[in-house]
């Protein structure tokens, strides 16, 4: 009888994760799943099962971000491998998800039989990507190679690494509408400091206008 691979699922719409948990059970008996919607939750339940050797997990958690599990977790159980599984695919999200150790990365447009063969690969201790993600990955790699000259994300990916850390938030604050006096309050600076940085990133990143931003945010992931 094949033992059981024990699953923690950690995604905020605890119905999906759900109905996707009850699916890939009846796919394969092997799989047992156990069910987060926080990271909070997730500690909680890795304390109590200590065996779990996998992590499925969302980038975004009702607003936070999803690799901030990972150290957390990985405190709890350094052997637990992760696999993300979201809507994001783009380089921000890739990079920060492998700089942060992650084995695995499928998107939530995947079927639901790649994300079983994904679920074995890394809990047999291989990494799996998806092949939009691979594509991604094999850019990031490729860095400003001609290859990318045509390739308008990995384009203004490399032109977003540019910004500052200051400037990268303030451009994630624009993409969400926010006008310069409320950027300026949540940021604690003045109103023409705000100004002058979102000229500046405006000419780094080539943009046209405030629909231009929303357009390159989207594009990067940085807004859904």
């Amino acid at each position: 009888m094949q033992s059981a691979l024990r699953i923690l699922f950690i995604d905020d719409h605890e119905g999906i994760s759900d109905g996707i948990a009850s699916i890939l059970s009846q796919s394969n008996p092997s799989f047992e799943f156990l069910l987060a919607d926080s990271i909070e939750s997730a500690k909680n339940v890795l304390k109590k099962n200590p065996d779990i050797q996998v992590c499925i997990l969302d980038l975004n958690l009702d607003g936070q971000d999803g690799l901030d599990a990972v150290p957390v977790l990985k405190a709890i159980n350094p052997n637990i491998s992760f696999l993300v599984y979201t809507m994001y695919a783009d380089p921000i999200h890739v990079e920060n998800a492998l700089k942060a150790g992650v084995a695995g990365y499928v998107t939530k447009k995947t079927k639901l039989a790649e994300l079983e063969q994904a679920l074995l690969a890394v809990a047999g201790g291989r990494n799996y990507y998806g092949s939009a993600i691979s594509k991604i990955i094999r850019n990031l790699l490729a860095g400003n190679s001609r290859e990318n000259d045509d390739n308008r994300q990995m384009q203004l990916y490399a032109d977003w690494r540019t910004l500052t850390k200051t400037e990268q938030e303030l451009f994630a604050l624009l993409a969400q509408k926010k006008e310069t006096y409320e950027i300026a309050e949540i940021l604690g600076k003045k109103e023409k400091t705000v100004a002058n940085q979102k000229s500046m990133i405006y000419q780094k990143l080539g943009i046209r206008d405030r629909l231009d931003l929303i357009d390159i945010a989207k594009t990067l992931g940085v807004i859904v």
